[in-house]
């Protein structure tokens, strides 16, 4: 099956949806890279995109909180998990600091957007360019990691 999105058929639509781990980067960063244990078949799959597409359909309803948050919380691991996934595979191909680099420049400028969207600014035009570009950038990358080009 293809996926007509903005990125990478290997993630079959998953960051259509959402955006690549960023939570506690530096404190990840000092912990030794370990082995994944989900496979990349397991991490992006026919679960994953149904998740959210339910979390989706009932984000908004407030008789559905619970299953909301067990949802976001399952999704939240699985980015996690792909996180790690991508960095044990970074770390074989010797090109781990070029994926911590492009993790790094997403999280800087989504953080700094966020900053600036609390005190009133419109970023709406920096989030559908800049942004993108970023996120576009590094999931190209990871990709390619998948493709074994850095083999």
């Amino acid at each position: 099956m293809e996926y007509d999105k903005k990125y990478p058929d290997v993630y079959k639509g998953y960051f259509d949806y959402r955006e690549p781990f960023t939570e506690n980067l530096e404190d990840i960063y000092l912990r030794p890279v370990v082995i994944p244990i989900y496979h990349i078949d397991e991490l992006f799959n026919d679960q994953a995109i149904n998740d959210i597409y339910r979390l989706q359909e009932i984000s908004n309803k407030p008789d559905f909180k619970d299953e909301c948050e067990i949802l976001e919380a399952q999704l939240r691991e699985r980015d996690m998990h792909i996180f790690k996934y991508f960095h044990f595979i970074a770390a074989q191909r010797h090109v781990l600091y070029e994926l911590k680099t492009k993790y790094r420049d997403f999280y800087e400028l989504e953080h700094t957007l966020k900053q600036f969207e609390v005190i009133g600014y419109d970023v709406g035009k920096a989030r559908e360019t800049d942004l993108i570009k970023r996120k576009k950038s590094l999931l190209e990358f990871q990709a390619g990691l998948c493709c074994q080009q850095f083999a």
